[in-house]
């Protein structure tokens, strides 16, 4: 019962509440007065009427299939004027409405009020009644009692008294209401009338009834009813505590069940990473929309367990496709609309009262007839099916999933309205957004309002900290999680094939996982005995980058050394003192060695600024992941080798005639885009075979190893020379005009003719190299074409310094050859050859030819030969 206060109430309220007061005042006032003149005998019946009144009017009879209620309390009140007079009939109303006091209802001033307004009533009727017995039958006593009064006269005065009662009462009653200035008194009484009206004409027949049952067997009869009434009030009571304990215990029964539905739910929905919120916030709008048109309670109850169960069936969805993040394939589409027929069948088993599977089944069915399982459409769809429809699409939206962020409040409203009629029932779109203010109301009370921030995202980290408060779902959403990231880990790392690219995966599932600052990724070298840190992600990776330690030094050099796992050791073990500026921000690591087939190729450390130590789930999580990517590390790492293989000659260690293709191709695209060019050289060994023939092939094999890194050494770094075949090479050269080329020959035909290879005491041998140029796209636009206009260039000039090498050699001098298109005059020399090194230098010469490029040549006739003795 609420506390007494009247605050509520406005001025008129409050003095006609202090109005009635002081009527029952004067009511009781006036009973006191009468009855003083009552025998001993009628103080008998006025005690036992009072007990007899406290315990009837705690019940309130109902007459079936109507809205009448029948009061015993006005009976009582009736018979007390009639045997006891008014002041009897007085204190059994006063009896009666304080036997209410304690039921439930509205707050105490209110039930005051009503006992006020009923004593009132009760003192105008007893006037009434005892007035018109004095007229009409000229009757003067204080009580009827089982006096003879004409029987038309005496219904007659039970008819006004019961009117007085009514009237009065109701009018009371209606002025009190309608100062609350919501209806005005005529609209009160006007909706009371009805079915009170005849409550109150039952009452007048069961009063003439009772009233004559008295006179015909006595007031004695009172006592045979008592013991009747006082046993019947105490079965009752046991009844209804009884009663009440069942209710109480199926209740319970149906909270648990509800509750176990709900948690059930939740937890199934925690599988496609839905927070606790969604089931019960559905259950809310779908219910809300129901109530709103008016469904009967059977409907209400299938949307509210519906609600509750309607992705029962993703049980038959796999984990991988609930959690996918990007868009699922046509055949992941697919299999997901099973959840709704599945959700059915499991739901048949059940046999629910209400329409549960109907609702669960068809709330994926459009209104345009696109839906599934079935392809309803329009009315053909139930009611229940398409209201859980949009509570179960609104709700779906305003939350985050694996595939997108939460969607605003006004975007879910625009879509709704965009669908209605489509794919919504336009009807039920409408009544639901009219009324989301109300239904969000609820879900905040509820506690279930949408949260932002953490949970709208995606869920890129998985765990951000392992606490021991987090609820189930988290729990759930965190397993569930876990697999399918360790799933596309697997799938991505399969797909992946690069070394790089196989790295930086790995540490970005890794922060799907556990948190972290700095991520490093050690693998060691060919002689097992240092590691160099060969990824590094987050706080001063540009430092880590390259970095190399001896296995057994520092915290990674134990784990590789031990080859296990360490955590929360201090970081400042792994770095020199030069570095222990920036390790002062870290306050936690852990390192985990990289095995795979029982071999050690690396190390992972992770440091944190943040976190004060990894703990044992971090560490269970990371070696997990750890030897998915030892694997695909390996793997990569065998890819690469033997692509390197694939496209470097072995001999010499470049790039081989099929890696000199790809990186034409890649230089082609690059000048289509930047509208640039660049050029192509071929280089031609000059005295190769005679070194072959001479000294074997094995001083020729070191002839080529060594050559090429003489060659190697005047490129720049983004240039490119490949092996092509032979004792032929090609070179790429971007971002190079003809001027810059032909000093880049110069600087090779110098740098290979000063390369000496021991072959002996004393004895050298000694190789020149012939030199063509060829400009992309001037000179051709394939490779086929470039390649063939130097190749063709270099040894149009051989053919012309073949038919002047006489000549040339006579002079041995300076000379020049003029181009008969460009005039540029390239001018070469003799070089004599050192006495001490017992080698001849034959001449060499620069051509350039109009159309194929120019050239830098040495004539083979030339080959150094070492000294013969």
């Amino acid at each position: 019962m609420k506390k007494f206060s009247l605050s509520e109430y406005n001025r008129q309220m409050k003095i006609l509440w202090f109005a009635m007061l002081a009527v029952s005042l004067f009511a009781l006032g006036f009973t006191a007065l009468g009855a003083r003149s009552y025998s001993i005998s009628e103080f008998v019946v006025l005690g036992v009427s009072l007990f007899l009144s406290f315990i009837i009017n705690q019940h309130t009879v109902n007459i079936p299939g109507t809205q009448t209620k029948f009061s015993v309390k006005e009976l009582m009140i009736f018979w007390g004027i009639i045997w006891l007079g008014a002041p009897g009939g007085i204190l059994l109303s006063a009896s009666g409405m304080l036997a209410q006091l304690d039921t439930k209802g509205r707050n105490i001033n209110h039930k005051l009020f009503n006992v006020f307004s009923n004593i009132g009533a009760t003192l105008a009727a007893a006037d009434v009644f005892y007035l018109f017995l004095q007229n009409k039958a000229g009757f003067l006593q204080n009580a009827v009692g089982d006096d003879q009064v004409g029987t038309v006269q005496f219904i007659t005065a039970i008819c006004l008294m019961a009117l007085t009662h009514y009237l009065v009462n109701s009018l009371i009653y209606s002025i009190f209401i309608s100062f609350q200035g919501d209806y005005s008194i005529s609209e009160i009484l006007k909706e009371n009338a009805g079915w009170k009206a005849i409550g109150y004409l039952l009452l007048t027949a069961a009063t003439v009834l009772m009233h004559y049952v008295f006179v015909y067997f006595g007031i004695a009869f009172g006592l045979v009813l008592l013991p009747v009434i006082v046993t019947g009030h105490l079965a009752y009571q046991l009844h209804n505590r009884r009663l009440a304990q069942k209710t109480r215990e199926i209740s319970e029964a149906s909270r648990i069940h509800l509750a176990t539905v709900e948690v059930l739910a939740t937890a199934i929905d925690a599988r496609d990473q839905v927070g606790i919120g969604h089931v019960r916030r559905v259950q809310i709008y779908a219910t809300g929309i129901g109530k709103t048109l008016n469904l009967s309670e059977n409907e209400i109850d299938a949307l509210r367990t519906g609600a509750l169960l309607h992705d029962i069936g993703k049980l038959a969805v796999p984990d991988h496709i609930l959690n996918k993040p990007g868009r699922l394939t046509p055949a992941e589409t697919e299999k997901t609309k099973v959840h709704a027929s599945v959700g059915a069948a499991i739901l048949e088993k059940v046999g629910f009262a209400c329409p549960v599977v109907p609702t669960v089944k068809y709330h994926h069915e459009t209104w345009d007839g696109s839906g599934y399982p079935e392809g309803l459409q329009g009315a053909e769809i139930p009611l229940t099916a398409r209201i859980l429809a949009v509570a179960d699409a609104y709700d779906t939206l305003r939350g985050a999933r694996p595939y997108r962020t939460a969607i605003s409040r006004d975007e879910s409203r625009r879509i709704l309205l965009n669908e209605a009629g489509k794919q919504f029932d336009p009807q039920i779109v409408d009544v639901f957004l009219r009324n989301l203010r109300r239904f969000e109301t609820e879900v905040e009370e509820q506690g279930f309002a949408y949260a932002f921030g953490a949970d709208e995202k995606s869920g890129n980290q998985l765990i951000s900290q392992i606490r021991g408060d987090n609820n189930y779902v988290d729990q759930i959403k965190r397993a569930n999680r876990e697999v399918f990231t360790l799933y596309e880990l697997a799938r991505e790392f399969s797909s992946s094939l690069n070394l790089q690219e196989t790295l930086e995966l790995f540490a970005g599932k890794i922060a799907d996982f556990v948190p972290f600052d700095t991520c490093t990724i050690y693998l060691l070298d060919e002689t097992n005995e240092f590691a160099k840190v060969v990824y590094a992600e987050g706080k001063n990776h540009t430092v880590l980058k390259n970095k190399r330690i001896k296995v057994g030094d520092g915290a990674t050099g134990y784990v590789l050394e031990k080859r296990q796992a360490v955590q929360n050791i201090n970081p400042k073990l792994d770095f020199p003192a030069s570095q222990f500026k920036f390790v002062e921000e870290y306050s936690a690591m852990a390192s985990l060695p990289l095995i795979t087939e029982e071999k050690l190729i690396g190390a992972v450390s992770l440091y944190s600024c943040e976190l004060l130590g990894y703990q044992e789930e971090h560490l269970r999580l990371l070696e997990t992941v750890t030897r998915i990517a030892a694997d695909a590390i390996t793997k990569s790492i065998q890819h690469t080798e033997t692509e390197t293989r694939a496209l470097t000659d072995p001999m010499t260690g470049l790039p081989n005639a099929r890696s000199l293709q790809m990186h034409f191709e890649k230089e082609v695209a690059r000048a289509s885009r930047s509208g640039s060019s660049f050029q192509v050289l071929m280089l031609d060994l000059d005295g190769f075979k005679a070194v072959n023939d001479t000294f074997g092939h094995k001083v020729g094999d070191a002839m080529l190893k060594g050559v090429s890194a003489v060659m190697s050494e005047q490129l720049r770094d983004y240039d490119f020379l490949a092996r092509y075949a032979g004792d032929e090479f090609v070179a790429i050269v971007p971002e190079t005009d003809e001027i810059a080329v032909r000093e880049l020959c110069d600087r090779i035909e110098k740098a290979v003719i000063g390369f000496e290879l021991p072959v002996g005491e004393d004895r050298f041998a000694c190789v020149g190299v012939s030199l063509g140029a060829a400009s992309y796209p001037r000179n051709g636009e394939s490779f086929d074409q470039v390649v063939i206009a130097a190749d063709k260039a270099m040894y149009v000039v051989k053919g012309i310094r073949k038919q002047r090498r006489t000549k040339d050699l006579e002079k041995n001098n300076s000379f020049s050859v003029q181009n008969p298109i460009n005039p540029t005059i390239i001018e070469t020399r003799i070089i004599p050859p050192p006495a001490a090194k017992y080698k001849k230098i034959e001449n060499h010469s620069q051509s350039q030819t109009p159309d194929e490029g120019f050239i830098v040549e040495l004539d083979e006739s030339h080959i150094i030969s070492s000294a013969i003795n």
